[in-house]
């Protein structure tokens, strides 16, 4: 729960620290009220000691700005708090004579408990950071991709179409003007894949039950695949975006079509963790499929290179891993695993 309007982001990071405060006080108070005094007193050892109970409250005052990381935030000002009751007890036990469970919770057990909370934190929040990482190299990837195909495949039709227009206009012939139609819907199709590209590398957010007969039925229309030739084995839903898995259905019928020809059958169906969509085409060969995925990989003079960068991509957004192999028939099968699955398979079929 957020801070009150009424309250400012100060008093909000400050209140734990207070809360944190008042347990390590409370401990040395209750410490000093129930144990007698000790004989032979340390003092400088004793100050040395209380010296090191403010660190671990400053760090708990320290740990207000990420707050709102609960699952890294809690573990660490757990940490602090026990360290900090660890500190005060041990250092006031040179003071008076406490009874050695006393000694045993308030010592032993909170350093403990206080060094594997620490622990568990410093580890979650390594492991956000590893994340945020490899998130910002997939940023800089796409942004690399963005400029080579700004720079070259975007270039290449619009230098094309400006020399087309160009000559139609001198009076060369109106011929040329399909040429610049060809060369605009081509700056189009990239446009296209280049924005639907920028979109998978976005982490998937809210996910949905998807079925997998309906989602594969509705990317159809917008392919040059014929719906009697798309076969579902059987059906079942997974969790998922149905816009970015539509995307994926759609780039890989394209993929087929543009391989095989109009006339090329696929099957789709489930896998006992995810799902397969196989063509009967050419295939791709073994030396070939290390680089499909690569943003700009195309054997299609015609294709931009971006649509099986998209299929990668949204299978990476949903943390599902993709690969290709070989088909019954010979053609390209495009295997995805480690996807979740609402229910069963809603027939008797085999997952294959």
């Amino acid at each position: 729960m957020g801070p009150l309007r009424s309250e400012s982001t100060e008093d909000a990071g400050l209140r734990p620290t207070l809360v944190a405060v008042g347990v390590v006080v409370g401990v040395a108070g209750l410490q000093v009220v129930l144990f007698p005094d000790a004989s032979d007193v340390p003092w400088v050892r004793v100050v040395v000691e209380l010296l090191l109970v403010p660190i671990p409250l400053a760090g708990s005052y320290a740990l207000s700005g990420i707050r709102e990381l609960q699952a890294i935030w809690r573990p660490l000002y757990a940490g602090t708090v026990l360290v900090g009751i660890y500190a005060v007890t041990d250092a006031l036990g040179e003071v008076v004579v406490h009874s050695d469970l006393f000694a045993l919770v308030f010592e032993d057990v909170a350093l403990l408990a206080g060094s594997v909370a620490l622990v568990v934190g410093a580890t979650r929040w390594t492991s956000r950071r590893n994340e945020y990482r490899a998130a910002l190299e997939r940023r800089n990837e796409r942004l690399d991709q963005f400029a080579s195909v700004v720079s070259h495949d975007l270039r290449n039709p619009l230098n094309v179409a400006q020399m087309r227009l160009e000559l139609a206009r001198e009076g060369h012939g109106i011929e040329h003007l399909s040429t610049v139609a060809d060369a605009h819907d081509r700056m189009e199709a990239l446009i296209q894949d280049v924005l639907e590209l920028a979109r998978t590398g976005e982490t998937v957010g809210e996910t949905e039950p998807v079925g997998l007969a309906s989602v594969a039925a509705n990317a159809v229309a917008n392919t040059g695949l014929d719906a009697a030739g798309l076969t579902v084995e059987s059906d079942t839903e997974l969790m998922a975006d149905p816009e970015r898995l539509t995307a994926v259905f759609e780039n890989l019928f394209r993929n087929a079509v543009e391989h095989a020809g109009s006339d090329v059958h696929v099957r789709v169906g489930p896998l006992e963790d995810g799902f397969f969509v196989e063509d009967d085409g050419p295939g791709i060969p073994p030396q070939e499929r290390d680089r499909i995925f690569d943003s700009g990989y195309t054997t299609d003079p015609n294709g931009t290179g971006l649509g099986l960068a998209i299929v990668s991509g949204v299978a990476d957004a949903h943390d599902w891993s993709v690969s290709i192999t070989t088909g019954k028939t010979g053609g390209a099968r495009f295997e995805f695993r480690d996807v979740v699955f609402e229910d069963a398979v809603s027939t008797s079929g085999p997952r294959q």
